[in-house]
C-alpha cells in the first residue's frame, strides 16, 4: 500500500512576538496578521472512509463473506457484541496496556435492501457491520457495552463495514450510489491517528476479525485509492481548567460573526454530550470572513471549535483540564470529502483555527496542560498566522448592509420588503413557508423580495433547509433596530393582522373572478352561441400563476405574453387608466 504520510507545508522563520502583546494589543485592523511561535496540536479523532472495488468476485466479496462469518460465529444478535479476539491490546502497539480490550464484532440493519415498495424495504435487507476496539472490566470481564460504569480508553477505533452494490435500494426504491465502484465499504473512527495511521489500522483490524472468523481477508490490493475521504478530523491543545470561561466568551464572541443566527449548537451555560462537558461549540463555513485561510475559505466546508472537558471526575487529574478542539464537520451540498492525501492541508487550516483561539483567548504557553499523549514542550514549535480585526472586518461589512437596510425600505412604495425583513429578523430566519404564512404575501412575491435582498448583500439563503437569514447575529440585532426607524410602532402583530386582510382581499377578489365568469356563461347560453363556450379564455390570478408578478411583467416587456391576454382590475387601480 502508497504512504500517505504528508510533508508539512513549509514555516515561516519570522520571530512571534510575545503572547501578552497581542491579547494587549486590541482587536487591530481588518486584514492584518500577527504572527506567534506555539506547540502543534495533537491529532485526535479521524474518520476515514474507503472502499475495495471486490464485487465481481460475485459470492465471495469481502462484506458477503464477513456476513457468512457472522452468521456461522455469532448466529444471533442477542450474542451481541461477540468477542473476537480477546485482549487486543496486546496485539496492536497503537493501544495501551493499561486500558484493556477485546476486539468484538456486532450488526444493525442497514438502509438498502434488494426490494422496496417505496415506504419501507420488503426484500433482503442488508446488514452493516461493526468491528470495535472495546474496553473491558479485568475483575469481571464484563465489556463495556454491558458493564454499569462508563470504561473509556483514550484510543478508540471502530470500523463499520458496508454493502457497495447498485442492484440494492433505499425504501424510496431509489437505487443505492456507489460513487466509487462497487464492493465493500470500509468507514473506520479512530483517535490520535492521522489519514495514514488510520488506513493501516483499518487493515489490522479487519485483518483480525476475517482471521477470527475463520474467512479470507479483502482483497487490499484492490483498494480504490480515490476512495479515500476523510469524513472527520480534530486537532486540539489541553488547557489549564481556570481558562474555560474565558475561551468560551472568546467563541461566543466569534459566534456571532460567523453563524448564521448566531445560535450555535451548545447554550453559553454548557451542556453534556458523549459524557463530556461541551462548554461552548462553533460550527460554520464563514471562518474567512474573519481572516483564516486555506480550508476555512472554501465554500460548503464546515470547521468547527469547541471547548470541553471529561464529565465527572476522572482518576486522572489532568483529565480535569478542558481540551480547546478545532474539527472538521462535513460538507454541505453534494460537495465532495476531502481525499486523504488533502489531510495534511485541511489540518494546517484546523491548526490555525485552535492556536488562534488559544492565543486569543490569552493561553500563554504556561498554560497549556499535559497528559499522556499531549506533551506541548515537546512538540514542534509552529509559527501561527494570527488574523486581526475580527470585529472592524465585520461591523464594516454590517453598516454598509444596514444602509442598505434602511435605503430598500425608506423607498420602497410598499412596506412589504419591511415585513420580509423584519420577519427575519424577530424570527431569527425562517423557511418560505414561514415568511408566506406570516406576512401573506404570495409565495412567488416572497421569493422575489428575498432574491432582491440577497443581491444587495441584506439577507441569505441557506442551501439545506432553505432557510432565509441574516449573514450573522450582530446583524440580525441592528437590522431590528435600523427597521424601527423605518416604522417605530409596527411589530409582527401588525404583519400577521395585515397578512389575514391581504387573504381575505384575496379569496374575496376570486370569488368575484369567478361570479364574473358565471355571468358570461349564461349571457352565451341565453344568446344562443354554441361556440363562445368552448374558445372563451380561463382567466387565473397572478397570485396562483407558478410565476412571479416580475416575470410576467418581463413576459408582457417582451411579447412573450400578448397585451390582450392578461387582465387589471381598474376598479381597484383607476391611476392605470389614462385621463
Amino acid at each position: 500500500m502508497a504512504s500517505l504520510t504528508p510533508t508539512e507545508a513549509g514555516t515561516l522563520s519570522t520571530p512571534g512576538p510575545d503572547l501578552g502583546a497581542i491579547e494587549d494589543a486590541g482587536d487591530g485592523a481588518a486584514g492584518e496578521w500577527d504572527s506567534l511561535d506555539y506547540p502543534d496540536p495533537i491529532d485526535h479523532g479521524h474518520g476515514l472512509e474507503m472502499v475495495v472495488n471486490d464485487l465481481d468476485d460475485g459470492e465471495d466479496f469481502a462484506y458477503r463473506r464477513l456476513f457468512h462469518g457472522w452468521r456461522e460465529h455469532v448466529a444471533d444478535a442477542e450474542n451481541e457484541p461477540y468477542v473476537l479476539v480477546e485482549d487486543v491490546h496486546e496485539w496492536f502497539d497503537w493501544l495501551h496496556d493499561e486500558y484493556p480490550a477485546h476486539l468484538v464484532l456486532s450488526s444493525k440493519p442497514w438502509k438498502v435492501g434488494t426490494e422496496a415498495d417505496g415506504q419501507r424495504i420488503t426484500g433482503s435487507r442488508r446488514y452493516e457491520y461493526s468491528i470495535q476496539v472495546m474496553r473491558y472490566d479485568p475483575e469481571s470481564d464484563t465489556l463495556a457495552a454491558n458493564h454499569e460504569k462508563s470504561l473509556r480508553a483514550p484510543v478508540s477505533c471502530q470500523t463499520w463495514v458496508q454493502p457497495q452494490n447498485e442492484d440494492l435500494v433505499y425504501k424510496s426504491n431509489d437505487p443505492l450510489i456507489c460513487q466509487y465502484g462497487e464492493g465493500t465499504k470500509f468507514r473506520t473512527q479512530t483517535t490520535y491517528a492521522g489519514s495514514a495511521e488510520t488506513i493501516a489500522r483499518t487493515v489490522q483490524v479487519v485483518n483480525a476479525a476475517m482471521d477470527a472468523l475463520d474467512q479470507d481477508r479483502p482483497d487490499w490490493s484492490r483498494m480504490n485509492r480515490e476512495s479515500w475521504r476523510v469524513w472527520k478530523g480534530e486537532v486540539h491543545h489541553r488547557i489549564d481548567e481556570s481558562l474555560m470561561d474565558v475561551v468560551a466568551n472568546k467563541l461566543r464572541s466569534a459566534r456571532t460573526l460567523v453563524e448564521y443566527g448566531g445560535d450555535g449548537d451548545a447554550s453559553g451555560g454548557g451542556q453534556y454530550a458523549g459524557g463530556q462537558h461541551v462548554e461552548e461549540r462553533v460550527v460554520s463555513d464563514m471562518w474567512h470572513r474573519i481572516g483564516f485561510a486555506g480550508y476555512a475559505d472554501r465554500d460548503d466546508y464546515n470547521l468547527g471549535l469547541k471547548v470541553y472537558r471529561v464529565g465527572g471526575n476522572p482518576a486522572d487529574e489532568r483529565l480535569r483540564h478542558p481540551k480547546l478542539e478545532a474539527f472538521f464537520g462535513g460538507t454541505d451540498d453534494g460537495t465532495t470529502l476531502p481525499h486523504a492525501d488533502e489531510w495534511a492541508a485541511l489540518r494546517a487550516t484546523l491548526r490555525q483555527l485552535v492556536s488562534t483561539f488559544a492565543i486569543r483567548s490569552g493561553v500563554a504557553l504556561g498554560d497549556l496542560r499535559e497528559d499522556d499523549y499531549y506533551q506541548p514542550m515537546e512538540r514542534d514549535q509552529i509559527d501561527v498566522i494570527v488574523p486581526k480585526g475580527w470585529r472592524q472586518a465585520m461591523a464594516e461589512a454590517n453598516e454598509e448592509r444596514e444602509r442598505r437596510i434602511l435605503k430598500t425600505t425608506y423607498e420602497s412604495l410598499s412596506q412589504a420588503r419591511w415585513d420580509v425583513l423584519w420577519t427575519v429578523a424577530t424570527t431569527k430566519g425562517c423557511e418560505y413557508d414561514t415568511l408566506v404564512e406570516l406576512t401573506g404575501y404570495s409565495r412567488d412575491y416572497v421569493r422575489e423580495i428575498v432574491r432582491d435582498l440577497e443581491e444587495k448583500d441584506v439577507l441569505h439563503r441557506t442551501t439545506y433547509p432553505r432557510v432565509v437569514v441574516y449573514h450573522n447575529e450582530e446583524l440580525r440585532l441592528n437590522a431590528i433596530e435600523a427597521l424601527q426607524q423605518v416604522h417605530p410602532d409596527r411589530a409582527l402583530d401588525d404583519i400577521r393582522a395585515d397578512a389575514d386582510e391581504r387573504r381575505e382581499e384575496r379569496r374575496t377578489q376570486r370569488e368575484d373572478d369567478n361570479e364574473d365568469s358565471d355571468g358570461a356563461d349564461s349571457a352565451t347560453d341565453e344568446s344562443g352561441d354554441e361556440t363562445g363556450s368552448d374558445d372563451s379564455p380561463t382567466w387565473v390570478s397572478v397570485a396562483d400563476l407558478d410565476y412571479s408578478a416580475a416575470d410576467v411583467g418581463r413576459y408582457l416587456e417582451r411579447g412573450e405574453i400578448e397585451p390582450d391576454a392578461a387582465k387589471v382590475n381598474v376598479d381597484r387601480h383607476d391611476w392605470l387608466i389614462l385621463r
